[in-house]
């Protein structure tokens, strides 16, 4: 959960730089890559993508409903009025759907960004499946975004269980969708989209090239587009393979907001397999 978290942190402020500019050339892309260069500055922020994703893991854990944790929670931050860059603190399809559920024949990438907890958090591919769909259907009817959502969900479970990264391309690729990517080719031609069959799959791909979990979050966001959730999606699947590093759950601590601190701290205390993780939030 805090992969995904870290990811949308650090893929806050530079997916408004690839709004902003359109035409960010590749060094300024890859700039990220230099290690030097921080995850965290004073412009990032949790956005949409940690906090419904919180609601996911709220409503498993708690035994609510998807559809009333999405609501509670899309409700408390929209009554907040615009976010820290200007904008609507979530997309317009999710803000027709908070107000007239009906709206929901969606194809973006929103549920996708906050599936994760399903995947940690349930022990049976089928029920992965199952859930992913649960967690997914209230927003997002599309075909695409059930595949998409369902690939991220799936694919967080199979690294937990000992899948390679080849054994998961290979999965990926028969069952959901292709990932013959060229990472610079991405760096250099990707386009910002909020579709799901088409930021999805590069989440995943930039997961696949990657060699520890701060190379995953510096490649995701080196591609542009819409980097929180890339990077968010890319966090959830290097968490699963690599583990959080310790030093970034400490700097990514200051961002969360509070009503986020005991979800968080209750997930990594609910099933065995995240406790060995050892990173909880509360001592």
């Amino acid at each position: 959960m805090l992969g995904a978290i870290i990811g949308d942190i650090a893929g806050s402020y530079e997916e408004v730089l690839n709004i902003k500019n359109k035409s960010r050339s590749y060094l300024e892309k890859t700039a990220i890559m230099n290690r030097e260069v921080p995850l965290f500055t004073d412009f990032s922020s949790v956005t949409d993508d940690s906090i419904l994703t919180t609601a996911i893991a709220d409503a498993i854990l708690n035994n609510k409903s998807y559809e009333d944790a999405l609501r509670e929670y899309g409700l408390k931050e929209i009554n907040l009025g615009v976010d820290r860059y200007g904008r609507s603190r979530f997309g317009k399809g999710f803000v027709n759907w908070l107000y007239d559920s009906s709206k929901n024949n969606s194809f973006g990438n929103g549920c996708a960004m906050r599936i994760s907890p399903v995947g940690f958090l349930f022990n049976n591919l089928e029920q992965v499946k199952e859930e992913s769909k649960k967690a997914t259907i209230k927003t997002h009817n599309h075909e695409e975004s059930i595949k998409c959502a369902e690939a991220v969900s799936v694919s967080i479970y199979l690294l937990r269980i000992g899948y390679t990264k080849e054994m998961l391309k290979k999965y990926v690729e028969d069952n959901y969708f292709k990932l013959d990517f060229d990472i610079d080719d991405l760096r250099e031609n990707y386009k910002f989209t909020s579709r799901a069959i088409n930021s999805v799959p590069q989440a995943i791909f930039c997961f696949l090239k990657s060699i520890d979990f701060e190379d995953a979050i510096r490649k995701a966001i080196s591609i542009g587009g819409d980097s929180d959730t890339i990077a968010c999606i890319t966090g959830a699947l290097a968490e699963a393979y690599y583990g959080v590093p310790v030093y970034l759950k400490e700097q990514a601590i200051p961002y969360l907001k509070d009503y986020m601190i005991d979800i968080i701290d209750k997930f990594y205390n609910t099933n065995i397999l995240l406790k060995n993780t050892k990173i909880k939030i509360k001592n």
